[in-house]
């Protein structure tokens, strides 16, 4: 048996397609935790980090005060009479009495702290489960289509071993690739990690990672892990039984993998919108993503209530997965043993249709370029992934950007009496304050208070300067428009739309240009691949129009993709900074009064799309014209890498003047100009 499994993983495994693809997903990983992490962590500030960090060790350090006050919900559940009589029958109560119960046997004695950074970022990626899952389909599709699509099944099954056996035999493969396949890929999550951030000290408890503190198991952190891995290797084992039964089943290979994405699909529509609280909440745990979060699996406590009795999560799950493991497997092979659907059924129409040449040229190319050539899922992945990462991205205010933007929203608009009064005020506030704590220095000074007093009575002052900063920047709009007119306006999310606040237009522009590179890297090599070019030559519309065409195609399709992260970051940006007042002149902004002042903020909004679309047409044009030079698709893509993303990557890694060889400066002009 463990020949037939060998030979049964040694036929997928060796396949040079499968091996690429898998080498695809693992870039694919280890760039989505790059470019998903790396931001995260140069945007926090070193205060801000060392305040979580305070905060998670503060935490942990109360982990047996926690204890205690589980234990003290149950003795408190039973020094009341009402509970005594009732609490049988009540699900709160028996949940109590069964959480005390399931943390009895915990102490804190192996507590010592660890930041949660670090298992954060290498084990809960949902991208790499996602990854996970297409592996899984890979495999079981090639395991069962393969010899579908060449009917080998009837030779096989036909032999000694050729049923039951070789059933048994796919599904032992799947089980191993899954878990050799989840171990790779989490592997990597953990090195990166531990090269980026770095780990603590593995062998303490589970509980000395903030975020884990509540888990009830007495295990480990590398436990954890080990724990984590081999269930998210185990569901997606699990799930590909499940996918194998319906590979086996149908006679059309688009079935099971329309089911897979539909069930996750579905699991990911039900988790996002059961609530946690309601008595259907099991649902939002009990699917395909719930199940594949081994954080809370494991890190965390949860009781479901399951007709009035409380149910550990951790033992439901393992339930469900136990079944489906089960259930997939036994389908397998019955299907496998008794089935009759043993061979791809190949399209066909049933009336002969008439050839329809396109009247449009335009669209011909257009309809090549998209569909034929599958740029349009190459555009759409990468929108996908611009437009997530960009919505997802938090923007914190601190006190005193609060403080600036109440007073400008009040403020917004040209200058009234009411906002100058207002001003007035505020400057007066901040005047007293100065001057009260001059005279407490002056007091201190002459020996009249003593040091410790003089700052007690300076602290309130203090709590009402440190606003100051911020009001200057209102006091530079006021004096503006006092000197040469306008009108306020909230500035702060224009800077961010702009590039000149945290600025991300580096990295939008990194993979808007990966992704032209990687569409219409192709546009003119697979003309040379078929030979077509020596037809279209010959035709009336000739080689130099069909070109012209493409290239219409390209700079359209181009012109569309440049406009997605502008959308997502002015609709992201304005939920915490609100840009108002557009028809304003751009010298309303004091980072621009230098410009001229006829030229408004919209319309150098609309300077900034033309600038970045006539960026990514620059991308485009400049890899048609390598692909016409290379004629070949892997040459092309290679070169158009070389010239225009390479230098993005350069520039990323710290190495500024490599951008001046690149489109950067067209597309980040606005950063380039005013103070």
């Amino acid at each position: 048996m463990h020949r037939l499994i060998f030979y049964e993983l040694d036929k997928i495994w060796r396949k040079r397609s499968f091996i690429l693809s898998i080498c695809v997903l693992m870039i694919i990983n280890l760039f989505l935790l790059w470019y998903i992490n790396t931001p995260e962590l140069k945007g926090t500030t070193e205060e801000n980090y060392i305040d979580e960090l305070y905060e998670e060790q503060q935490k942990v350090a109360g982990y047996k005060e926690y204890l205690r006050s589980v234990q003290e919900s149950k003795d408190n559940l039973s020094s009341i009479s009402i509970f005594k009589k009732q609490g049988q029958n009540d699900y709160a109560a028996r949940n109590i009495e069964k959480s005390a119960k399931d943390y009895s046997g915990l102490s804190g004695k192996n507590i010592r702290w660890m930041p949660s950074k670090s298992l954060k970022i290498s084990m809960e990626s949902v991208w790499t489960d996602l990854l996970l899952i297409l592996s899984v389909l890979l495999f079981s599709g090639n395991l069962i289509f393969a010899e579908k699509d060449k009917k080998l099944f009837y030779i096989t099954r036909s032999t000694k071993n050729g049923r039951l056996q070789s059933g048994i035999a796919k599904i032992a493969a799947l089980f191993v690739h899954c878990t050799i396949i989840t171990i790779l890929f989490y592997g990597m999550n953990l090195i990166y990690a531990e090269i980026t951030i770095g780990f603590g000290d593995l062998t303490a408890d589970i509980q000395s990672v903030a975020i884990y503190m509540e888990s009830n198991l007495q295990i480990s952190i590398l436990e954890y892990i080990i724990y984590s891995v081999l269930t998210k290797g185990f569901v997606f084992f699990a799930t590909g039984t499940v996918i194998m039964a319906f590979c086996i089943f149908a006679d059309r290979i688009v079935l099971p993998y329309v089911t897979a994405f539909l069930l996750y699909g579905i699991s990911y529509i039900a988790y996002l919108t059961i609530p946690a609280v309601e008595k259907w909440s099991v649902f939002k745990y009990i699917n395909l993503i719930g199940i594949l979060e081994t954080q809370k699996l494991y890190g965390s406590y949860l009781n479901f209530n399951i007709g009035g009795y409380p149910v550990s999560r951790l033992v439901l799950t393992r339930s469900i997965i136990i079944d489906l493991a089960i259930s997939g497997i036994t389908l397998s092979i019955l299907l496998f043993v008794y089935g009759r659907n043993f061979e791809l059924v190949k399209s066909r129409s049933k009336h002969k249709k008439h050839f329809h040449p396109h009247i449009s040229l335009l669209y011909h190319e257009g309809y090549k370029i998209m569909i034929t050539n599958r740029a349009v899922v190459v555009i759409l992945l990468f929108a996908i992934l611009i437009g997530w990462q960009i919505i997802g991205k938090e923007y914190n205010p601190s006190a005193q950007e609060q403080y600036y933007r109440d007073i400008m929203l009040q403020l917004e608009g040209k200058m009234t009496d009411e906002k100058e009064a207002l001003i007035i005020s505020e400057q007066e506030k901040y005047d007293k304050a100065f001057s009260e704590i001059e005279r407490i220095d002056n007091m201190t000074a002459n020996g009249k208070i003593s040091e410790n007093a003089a700052d007690g009575l300076k602290a309130e002052l203090y709590a009402v300067t440190f606003f100051y900063p911020a009001f200057e920047r209102v006091q530079h709009q006021y004096q503006r428009i006092c000197e040469n007119g306008g009108s306020f306006i909230y500035d702060t999310g224009y800077l961010y739309l702009f590039g000149l606040k945290n600025n991300d237009l580096l990295i939008n522009l990194f993979l808007l240009s990966l992704c032209v590179v990687a569409a219409f890297g192709n546009v003119i090599p697979m003309e040379y691949q078929c030979g077509v070019w020596y037809l279209l030559g010959a035709t009336k519309a000739g080689k130099k129009k069909i070109i012209y065409r493409k290239a219409a195609v390209c700079i359209m399709v181009v012109m569309g993709l440049s406009i997605i992260p502008v959308i997502c970051r002015f609709i992201n940006i304005s939920k915490v900074y609100p840009m108002h007042g557009a028809g304003a002149a751009i010298t309303d902004i004091p980072y621009f009064e230098q410009l001229p002042p006829a030229l408004s903020i919209r319309a150098f909004i609309i300077l900034l799309i033309l600038a970045q679309m006539g960026a990514l047409i620059v991308v485009a044009a400049g890899t048609l014209v390598i692909s016409y030079w290379r004629k070949n698709h892997i040459q092309s893509v290679f070169f158009s890498i070389l010239v225009f993303v390479v230098p993005l990557i350069l520039k990323i890694s710290g190495i500024g003047f490599a951008g001046w060889f690149s489109v950067f400066p067209l597309y980040s002009w606005t950063t380039l100009i005013g103070a």
